[in-house]
C-alpha cells in the first residue's frame, strides 16, 4: 500500500511540475504581477493565462463585505511567504 501512495505522489508531483514548467511565462507574470499589486483578482489572472498584460487592479470599495457595497472579487490571489517544507 505505502509504495501504491507514493506512486500516485510521483504522478502527481511530476504532473504539477510539467504544467509549470510548460508555463512558466504565466507564472513569472503573475508573481511580477503580484509582487507590484500585492493582489490581483480574476480578471487579471485570465489576461495573464490568455498571454496578455495583466491590467491594473480595480478600485475596491472601502467596506468590510456582507452589509452591502460592491462585493469583493470572487476569484483573488494574495502574494504571501512561502510556506515551510511539512516534514517527511
Amino acid at each position: 500500500m505505502t509504495s501504491e501512495i507514493r506512486r500516485i505522489i510521483d504522478e502527481q508531483y511530476a504532473a504539477a511540475r510539467k504544467i509549470l514548467e510548460e508555463n512558466r511565462d504565466k507564472v513569472e507574470a503573475m508573481a511580477a504581477a503580484l509582487l507590484e499589486w500585492e493582489t490581483i483578482d480574476a480578471d487579471q489572472i485570465e489576461d495573464i493565462a490568455c498571454g496578455r498584460p495583466p491590467r491594473p487592479p480595480k478600485e475596491r470599495s472601502g467596506g468590510t463585505g456582507g452589509t452591502g457595497g460592491t462585493p469583493s472579487a470572487p476569484a483573488a490571489v494574495t502574494a504571501s511567504a512561502p510556506a515551510a517544507p511539512a516534514a517527511p
